[in-house]
């Protein structure tokens, strides 16, 4: 019996853990709208949210058809000479600026980008991250803890930060925590035409005395499953009445002037947005088979998962890390889906035919 191997990674939270996952897959090709945006980053009810997604008449935001395994996916444009997110009569990539449907003092952020081929990095541009309170951007230094910032951003040759507003930040323009590990690694840096995983876990800090928040405030970021940045001195918030509560998607060049313009139109490809309260495994990657209907990248317990028509008998077996097993079903030729265990955890999925 000729056995092969199918690696799925389900993740399922405690009861209380809130996810938000998006991969697109549920979208055509074709132009993304602010009404599909709504659906995929759905808002916080009564909270303030907007989304700007169909800038430059539509031709900023795009789905398209990936390789295999990211299948499809957001595809923003930068065009040439663009600056900042909103400037006329050419603006940049596109916004989305989303009131998360829960609140938290800690959460993970985690998604896939890729810069295609020939992409003008010039000096620098922002990339996708979690803010609070008053989310502090734009020049916009916080005097007290009302409000933070923590994007990602590249700099010139693509190399990256972690983009920092907050009320004891250096600079006028936001301070840049390089991810380097505190200088104990080379600082990680884009490879055009190369998928890359960000990941960041933020945690506030304590607040004993309103008004007066401990600097124990934590960012973690890993690139690539790499630890690349470890801070835990920030004091991001003054008042026990704050919260980790927007997802920003908040991409362009710059930079205050045209000398951080593109030259020539750039583009970059976005998937596998997943916000949780809960941990993210580091090597979530969606099913590498062929869907017929859309699967998120985490999957919750008692799921129904779909899969391409079987072409013969198969078996389908769940392992736990420790490789103990945990279930083995068997599913008829031309099965559509298969149930994953009704158990918490991680798990791996073996396949094999009968």
């Amino acid at each position: 019996m000729k056995a092969f191997y199918l690696i799925i990674f389900i993740f399922v939270n405690t009861l209380s853990a809130e996810i938000i996952s998006v991969d697109f897959e549920k979208h055509p090709e074709g132009n993304y709208t602010n009404a599909m945006a709504k659906t995929d980053f759905e808002s916080l009810k009564g909270a303030s949210s907007w989304y700007a997604m169909e800038q430059n008449n539509g031709e900023n935001a795009k789905i398209i058809s990936d390789d295999k395994e990211h299948g499809q996916v957001l595809q923003l444009r930068y065009p040439a000479n663009c600056l900042g997110p909103n400037d006329s009569p050419i603006a940049c990539a596109g916004q989305i600026k989303q009131a998360l449907p829960f609140k938290s003092k800690e959460v993970w952020l985690s998604y896939d980008v890729l810069f295609e081929e020939n992409f003008d990095f010039v000096k620098g541009g922002k990339l996708p991250g979690l803010c609070g309170g008053k989310c502090y951007t734009g020049g916009n230094r916080p005097t007290t803890g009302d409000g933070w910032s923590a994007r990602i951003m590249w700099r010139a040759d693509g190399k990256l930060v972690q983009y920092l507003y907050f009320k004891d930040q250096a600079s006028e323009y936001g301070d840049d925590a390089k991810w380097d590990l505190n200088n104990q690694i080379e600082q990680k840096q884009i490879t055009p035409g190369v998928w890359h995983r960000f990941k960041t876990k933020i945690t506030l800090n304590t607040v004993h005395t309103e008004g007066q928040g401990q600097k124990n405030g934590k960012i973690k970021s890993w690139f690539d499953d790499e630890l690349v940045l470890d801070l835990d001195t920030l004091l991001l918030v003054d008042y026990d009445e704050q919260w980790i509560d927007v997802f920003y998607i908040s991409t362009f060049h710059g930079g205050s002037d045209a000398s951080w313009s593109p030259s020539i139109d750039s583009y970059a490809r976005f998937d596998n947005f997943v916000i949780s309260t809960d941990s993210i495994p580091l090597n979530i990657l969606k099913p590498k088979i062929k869907r017929q209907s859309p699967t998120p990248s985490i999957i919750l317990g008692n799921s129904s998962i779909p899969i391409e028509s079987l072409k013969e008998d198969t078996y389908f077996e769940f392992y736990s890390l420790k490789g103990d097993k945990i279930q083995e079903k068997l599913y008829k030729k031309f099965s559509t889906q298969i149930q994953s265990p009704k158990n918490r955890g991680l798990y791996i999925l073996k396949t094999k035919r009968k």
